[in-house]
């Protein structure tokens, strides 16, 4: 009984690869990385999105030279402030550590601004790269098309690299 079903199997698999060979699949692949790497859009993006993040960081910067500032002076007058001013200033910095917390979170959490500043800019370069990879599959009768830097290709001849001409188009476009 298993010799049959392990010979079954074994037709199956020829069947399905005869019906391959005769299908001719086209396959090509990219490198995304390197695409993004050497466009020049995503070098205009990458630049919007460092200023973006530059004032953010100096805005944090800010926060902690008021907190740095404000527990130095609760430090050096601790013996000349009465309890109810020490305590004032104590609560004003607790809030201010607070806000900075919150401010962080806000900005560079895992839903925070520059993480949806980065997806701002760059899905209008994805949209223009797939975009020009439909075109490239249809026009030249591609079946697949994979993505060399997600991980999911084990080997591919480098005549089937599109990452070349998809770089060309997307620079032609400027």
């Amino acid at each position: 009984m298993r010799r049959l079903s392990t010979f079954v199997g074994g037709m199956l698999i020829v069947l399905w690869a005869a019906t391959v060979a005769r299908a001719e699949l086209k396959i090509g692949f990219i490198n995304s990385e390197r695409i993004f790497a050497e466009y020049e859009g995503t070098k205009e993006a990458q630049e919007k999105f460092n200023k973006e993040v530059a004032k953010w960081e100096q805005e944090a910067t800010e926060r902690q030279k008021e907190m740095k500032d404000l527990k130095d002076q609760l430090e050096k007058q601790s013996l000349l402030l009465s309890s109810e001013r020490k305590k004032e200033l104590e609560d004003k910095l607790q809030a201010k550590m607070v806000e900075y917390q919150k401010f962080l979170q806000e900005k560079f959490g895992q839903e925070g601004e520059a993480l949806k500043k980065n997806e701002d800019l760059t899905r209008p370069i994805v949209d223009k790269i797939n975009k020009i990879l439909e075109q490239i599959a249809k026009a030249e009768n591609y079946d697949y098309i994979f993505d060399a830097r997600v991980g999911g290709l084990v080997y591919a001849k480098p005549g089937y690299d599109l990452t070349e001409r998809v770089l060309a188009a997307l620079n032609k476009e400027k």
